[in-house]
């Protein structure tokens, strides 16, 4: 689990299977889609609504895991992520990165995504 500064303060972010079950909930996926959709998304190919909400159930695995209610919702989440400050995007997507690696292999899966300038 890591900390990451977002939604004006600090909140956990741990984005394992408690995460991943949240967000095939959420998208109405199975597992092999997910796993699919991770593979596009480290390639750089995820939509915002994907990237949000792959923050938002690792935020939410996060607070479950931390015995705190999730008190904030994906469309928060989005507002947070338009104003998040330097460096916590990478330090999210380190989580994800290493929550996803397939053991004994160096970093099998970097998720790169950048948010876009608007």
């Amino acid at each position: 689990m890591t900390t990451v500064n977002i939604g004006s303060k600090p909140r956990p972010f741990k984005f394992g299977f408690n995460a991943i079950d949240i967000f095939c909930r959420e998208r109405k996926i199975t597992i092999a889609t997910f796993g699919e959709r991770i593979a596009e998304i480290s390639k750089g190919s995820a939509t915002i609504g994907e990237l949000r909400d792959i923050i938002y159930a690792g935020l939410a695995g996060g607070a479950l895991s931390s015995n705190q209610q999730i008190d904030f919702t994906a469309y928060q989440v989005g507002d947070w992520l338009d104003e998040l400050p330097e460096g916590e995007l990478s330090k999210i997507m380190e989580a994800i990165s290493q929550s996803v690696a397939v053991p004994n292999k160096k970093k099998a899966l970097t998720v790169k995504y950048s948010m876009p300038t608007v």
